[in-house]
């Protein structure tokens, strides 16, 4: 590399990370989304607690529904850093988006020798809108940490390349390093497991590998090439393994993932076509996209045929603008472990399963607006002037987008495509339902009925709102609806055991849960409330049980943990009494709340006063009465002064039956 060179380099670089930095940075203002945040930082114990006590668990867990102990330790080393503090756990995911943009220019200029059209395809990469998805949410960490070492094991394969065909000895130093960063790659999320295509195809172009050489004719390197991607092929299909089995031990399946294979094979035809119009008009994006279940058959022969078309240009180009190919492979091989034909997930698209599959695509487009530019007179003078208007539009598009993920209620009212996404407006229902806006929340749930009127977990849904306003027959009436639509829905048999506890049936609430234990026993929501109802019925004891085996299937249930200890703390008979384990329970509740639910912290100070310990009592429901004053609840706030008498004479609380 020249000194100029090495100038130009450094030049681009700086732009691709600070323009990247510059065009996200209202994201550092931005907080934790409950659209898996909490699955991911906020209610994740393990991750809380920092590097300190995550790494045995990070390595054997399958929690997430996928083996990524990187991204868990990535996720503990921010919360050792920052705390909760979601401006820190922001940066982070801004930081590596930016050393990925310029990793992409890297590799293509590692590999291509093409310096511009390099540039150009890593600002697109940088500055799309389809990717502030995956910069704006802290949960999709993965992603990026999977694109920082995926790029980086494809850069060691360059440099192992260079290396070999000089014939120096740090070539077996690259390709160990290459192995070592896709393994870690594999480590942060396991959609790496395409790495070993792309490799085989830029043997083919730009690294010329596929020709006869002096050594070995074209069979034989062809033979060598493939031996040669050994370790990198085990590595995938260990990866492959270990996700199956995590997949299939947690049960993770939703109810649209379960969709005939037809409308799953069209739907992946559909979001591959979306993606491409996506990433040349961005219009529409959002966090949910709809399965594709009525489609007029014209339109899908439509993009049937584009995709073909498509397929049979890069093929016949393949011998005068190899990019076609390796492009459009490159696209197509990135994005097929997320089209949903084969993985358990119920996402039928996403704006972040773009984010590795749009360099290939790219590629595609920047090698050959170049081509065609070339023979033009002042022709890549012009295509460098469009290309910055372009890439003007994308900073544009990507700054209205990211303004979406300001919080939950922002990003999930953007839904796309909302004449034919019910799912899109289910989400928003839970969101308004979860906030109180009730009114609201009807409203959108009755337009995802009416786009799908037989669907069992639409009608819980209603049955929930309505319950959330006391309109507890109403409830019951779509809880029964939604079971003549699906007897097998433990949903609604969930729903309408609360429904009936909310009457106070306590006998027909506790069949429904027996009902739902049986098809799952360990589901912990069932669990939970038939504990609540033998509590309520005056068995303690079973109520203990069945507290203890909710918490035994998920153990970071606040509100579980909470009732337990109120339970171990205050039952009126010494042998279900146990001050020592109430306190530890209570305690694990605070942390998840992070101190900010009066009725834990009273129930924390129950435990503490049946262990003796008065002092910390008085404190703890002194706390309790002050926050519940704080937040308006005025009622909790006087049952703790009244609990608080009790402490204070020395006197443990007892409930009485």
């Amino acid at each position: 590399m020249t000194k100029k060179d090495g100038w130009r380099v450094l030049a681009v670089c700086l732009v691709l990370g600070l323009g990247t930095i510059a065009l996200f940075s209202p994201a550092f203002t931005f907080g934790f989304v409950n659209y898996e945040d909490q699955y991911y930082v906020t209610n994740n114990l393990h991750v809380n607690k920092g590097l300190a006590g995550v790494f045995g668990w990070a390595f054997q867990t399958g929690y997430g529904n996928a083996w990524q102990p990187l991204t868990w330790l990535s996720h503990a080393l921010d919360c050792q850093i920052y705390g909760l503090q979601p401006r820190g756990h922001h940066v982070t995911n801004l930081i590596l988006h930016a050393l990925n943009s310029i990793l992409a220019f890297l590799v293509l200029r590692q590999l291509t020798g093409a310096f511009w059209r390099s540039a150009v395809v890593a600002a697109f990469f940088a500055w799309h809108p389809l990717h502030v998805e995956v910069v704006a949410w802290i949960a999709e960490r993965k992603g990026l940490l999977c694109a920082f070492f995926w790029l980086l094991a494809l850069w060691a394969y360059a440099r192992y390349v260079e290396n070999s065909k000089a014939r120096r000895s740090s070539s077996k130093f690259y390709y160990i390093g290459a192995v070592v960063l896709f393994a870690f790659a594999l480590l942060s999320k396991p959609v790496a497991v395409t790495l070993p295509l792309i490799l085989l195809l830029l043997d083919w172009w730009p690294l010329g590998r596929l020709a006869a050489t002096p050594e070995r004719a074209a069979a034989k390197q062809a033979l060598f090439l493939l031996v040669e991607k050994i370790p990198f092929l085990v590595l995938a299909a260990a990866a492959c393994v270990i996700t199956f089995l995590v997949v299939d031990h947690n049960h993770t399946l939703e109810p649209m993932a379960q969709l005939p294979f037809r409308i799953r094979f069209v739907t992946a035809g559909m979001s591959c076509f979306r993606y491409l119009a996506e990433s040349f008009w961005p219009a529409d994006l959002g966090a949910v996209y709809p399965f594709v279940l009525h489609e007029p058959k014209l339109k899908l022969v439509g993009v049937a045929l584009v995709l073909a078309a498509i397929s049979v240009v890069a093929v016949q180009a393949r011998k005068t603008r190899p990019y076609w190919l390796v492009g459009w492979l490159w696209f197509l091989g990135t994005l097929f472990p997320v089209l949903n034909l084969v993985q358990a997930g119920a996402q039928p698209m996403a704006d972040r399963y773009m984010y590795l599959p749009s360099i290939g695509l790219w590629m595609l487009v920047c090698w050959e607006a170049y081509d065609l530019a070339a023979p033009l007179r002042r022709g890549r003078a012009a295509l460098g002037g469009l290309c910055a208007l372009l890439l003007a539009a994308c900073c544009a598009a990507s700054f209205i987008q990211l303004g979406y993920w300001k919080n939950e209620g922002t990003l999930l009212s953007r839904i796309p495509d909302s004449k034919a996404n019910p799912k899109g407006h289910a989400d928003y229902t839970a969101y308004l339902m979860l906030h109180g806006q009730f009114p609201q929340a009807q409203a959108e749930c009755e337009k995802a009925i009416a786009l799908f009127p037989n669907s069992a977990p639409f009608q819980v849904l209603l049955g929930n709102i309505l319950f959330g306003e006391g309109k507890l027959d109403e409830a019951i009436e779509k809880y029964k609806l939604a079971l003549r639509l699906d007897r097998s829905s433990n949903l609604a048999r969930l729903g309408l055991g609360n429904a009936f506890l909310g009457k106070h049936l306590v006998a027909e609430a506790a069949e429904e849960f027996k009902a739902v234990l049986q098809d799952e026993p360990k589901n912990f929501e069932a669990h939970h409330l038939l504990a609540r109802c033998f509590v309520l019925q005056g068995n303690a004891a079973a109520g203990a049980a069945e507290f203890h085996a909710s918490l035994t299937s998920e153990i970071n249930q606040p509100q579980t943990l909470n009732e337990f200890a109120w339970l171990l703390a205050t039952d009126p008979h010494v042998e279900i009494r146990h001050g020592d384990l109430a306190v530890k329970l209570a305690v694990r509740a605070r942390d998840l709340t992070h101190g900010q639910e009066p009725a834990i912290l009273g129930t924390l100070a129950a435990a503490y006063a049946e262990i003796g310990d008065f002092d910390k009592a008085v404190a703890t429901g002194q706390e309790a009465h002050d926050l519940a004053m704080v937040q308006g609840r005025k009622p909790l706030a006087e049952t703790n002064l009244l609990l608080l008498a009790h402490y204070r004479a020395h006197e443990p609380f007892r409930e009485k039956h």
